[in-house]
């Protein structure tokens, strides 16, 4: 995951890559739904700026609680 803080923003404003090696068209769909939806749990915590989430092909088989944790872990490393 990487961000980019902008404050002129005023907004987080995320963006997912979502390779091939993850599956094909339906799964990678469904790979970015499940992202969107944990990234708006995580909302209060983004500082205005752009983010892009990058994922490896393991990341179909985590449960949502563990692509939540996850995803905070991540937030919390770049916002340092």
């Amino acid at each position: 995951m990487s961000a980019l803080t902008d404050s002129t923003t005023g907004t987080a404003n995320v963006a997912y890559a979502v390779g091939r090696r993850a599956g094909n068209a339906v799964r990678r769909n469904h790979i970015k739904r499940r992202l969107r939806h944990a990234v708006r749990h995580q909302a209060g915590r983004l500082s205005p700026g752009w983010y892009l989430v990058g994922v490896s092909a393991g990341i179909a088989e985590l449960s949502f609680d563990e692509l939540e944790v996850t995803l905070g872990r991540l937030l919390g490393e770049v916002q340092q």
